[in-house]
């Protein structure tokens, strides 16, 4: 199976690309899903988190809020790579697990991961592909979903520049315009690294 780790900025596409490869045949790795199942009541990186930031971000089921503790931590960078630091193990384990499971199976695997390269999940991939947008696409986007632009600016600062890992990735697609655009680049690019690593292999 060919791995795929798909990373942009936060509403890039990434997630839309992801879905775009299931629809063509790809199994897929969701690191935001792992990130939420790391952190559930109980679970381990859920105690240490509690443990290092008080149970100020839980609700009242005992849960954590992971949207106030998100609306935190992207205004306090240090506290956002000490959470990172919590949960970023699990998710590559979990990555690991499911790579592991799949990989004498013919197809792709999309791996969704925002963090792909500043958490150097890159190299579990046999390529990667970054989902580049215009910064007023991104804001637009997040207001669609929404969240305040303020917030959206927070999240955009915290991640690396889309250019840092445009250089760093083996194949960069742009997503300014409709989903169907979209769509037709993945599917072309599929075609592409399906003939290249055909030729890696003999």
């Amino acid at each position: 199976m060919i791995v795929v780790g798909v990373t942009g900025s936060f509403a890039s596409g990434k997630t839309e690309t992801v879905r775009i490869f299931k629809k063509h045949g790809a199994k897929v790795f969701d690191a935001d899903r792992a990130a939420r199942d790391a952190v559930r009541k109980g679970r381990p990186v859920y105690r240490a988190i509690v443990k290092m930031f008080g149970k100020r971000f839980l609700r009242a089921s005992g849960e954590l809020d992971r949207k106030k503790l998100g609306r935190h931590v992207f205004g306090h960078p240090g506290d956002l790579r000490k959470l990172n630091i919590l949960i970023h193990p699990g998710v590559i384990f979990e990555c690991m697990k499911v790579i592991k499971r799949f990989r004498r199976k013919k197809g792709f695997l999309a791996m969704d991961v925002p963090l792909l390269f500043e958490s150097k999940m890159e190299r579990l991939a046999d390529y990667t592909l970054v989902i580049a947008s215009k910064r007023e696409s991104l804001i637009r986007r997040a207001k669609k979903k929404g969240l305040p632009a303020e917030l959206a600016v927070k999240i955009l600062s915290s991640q690396w520049p889309l250019k840092r890992k445009a250089r760093l990735a083996d194949f960069v697609i742009r997503n300014d315009g409709t989903t169907a655009e979209l769509e037709e680049r993945v599917v072309e690019l599929m075609g592409k690294i399906r003939s290249n690593d055909k030729g890696r292999s003999t």
